[in-house]
Formats: C-alpha cells, sequence, structure tokens
C-alpha cells in the first residue's frame, strides 16, 4: 500500500478519472511515482550490491563531481547524518574520497575515485529503463512538455527550502514524519 493524501491505494491501483479535475492535487502523483521510482531503483541497485539512496547520490556525483557535502545533501534532499553514512558506505566500497575545501577546511568536497566509473553504465540503464517505463504511452510532444514542466517544478521546490531552510530541529523532525 502506498499512502497517497489521506487515503492509502495499492501500488498499481491507479485510478484515473476521464475529465481532468482542476482541483486534484500533484501531490499524490509525484509521491507515487516517487515511492515507486524507489522501489524499482532499489531493487535494481541491490543487484549491485547497494541501497536505492546511493543511486541518487552517485548519480548526483557524476553530474556535479567535487560538490560539497552539504550541497549534495540539499540536491540529493536527505539529512546530513544520512548523507555522510551514505558516503562512508561508497568510501569502503573505494568509490568516492572527501577532501576538505582548499579555501575553507570545514567544508568537504566529494569526489568520484575511478573504481566508481565501473558502476557509471549500469546506473545509466537502471535509469533508462525506469525512464521508459514511466514515459511509455506519451508523444514526443507530451514528454517534452512534461520535462520542462518538472524541470520548473523542481526549480521551485529547491528555491523554496533555499529561502525557507529550516532553522531549528522541531521543523526538521516535522518534515522528516510527514515523508
Amino acid at each position: 500500500m502506498i499512502k497517497m493524501g489521506w487515503i492509502a491505494q495499492p501500488i498499481g491501483d491507479v485510478r484515473l478519472e476521464e475529465q481532468p479535475n482542476d482541483s486534484e492535487t500533484l501531490t499524490p502523483w509525484i509521491c507515487q511515482i516517487s515511492r515507486l521510482s524507489t522501489l524499482f531503483v532499489g531493487r535494481e541497485m541491490s543487484r549491485l550490491g547497494f541501497g536505492p539512496g546511493h543511486f541518487f547520490f552517485l548519480a548526483e556525483l557524476f553530474r556535479n563531481e567535487g560538490i560539497s557535502q552539504d550541497e549534495l545533501s540539499f540536491r540529493v534532499g536527505v539529512d546530513k547524518s544520512n548523507t555522510s553514512r551514505a558516503l562512508a558506505k561508497l568510501e569502503k566500497f573505494d568509490f568516492i574520497r572527501r577532501e576538505p575545501d582548499p579555501e575553507n577546511h570545514r567544508i568537504r568536497r566529494i569526489y568520484l575515485k575511478p573504481r566508481a566509473y565501473t558502476v557509471r553504465d549500469a546506473l545509466a540503464k537502471i535509469q533508462t529503463r525506469w525512464n521508459a517505463e514511466l514515459l511509455n504511452g506519451l508523444s514526443e510532444k507530451e514528454k517534452a512538455n512534461l520535462l520542462s514542466g518538472l524541470k520548473e517544478m523542481a526549480r521551485n521546490a529547491a528555491g523554496y527550502f533555499r529561502e525557507n531552510r529550516f532553522s531549528d530541529k522541531k521543523q526538521m523532525k516535522e518534515v522528516r514524519q510527514h515523508r
């Protein structure tokens, strides 16, 4: 069962209305896609000996190698302690190295090691397969419009959190409870 808004709905039991409903919210659909994506990625990553979260860390590092550990936390959307644990595992497998920033030694920058590149193709295949599943049945124009809209929504969401960083642990705890 996936919790969708106020109702629990079984995975795969998606009932679409024939007429679009202007009052329908996006959040339940985004949550369902996110949950199913995590399940898919988790299954595929377990075959490589990793958890689903490692996929998102590695994918972000392939896009932005050398970013700070704090920025990586923000981009992946997890707290600093979870990021630290995930990076410790990636270090243990010799996939990354953490180095102090030359200008500010309190900042740790993350770099990929040669061994990380041995799984890059496998990660790309996981992503390509899941994208194909998600986009099945959409026209090229619908795919382009969807991608454009999702990018704008991601920018809006990131902008909101950049402007409204959690000022205390109570707020962060409330957010974690609603995930």
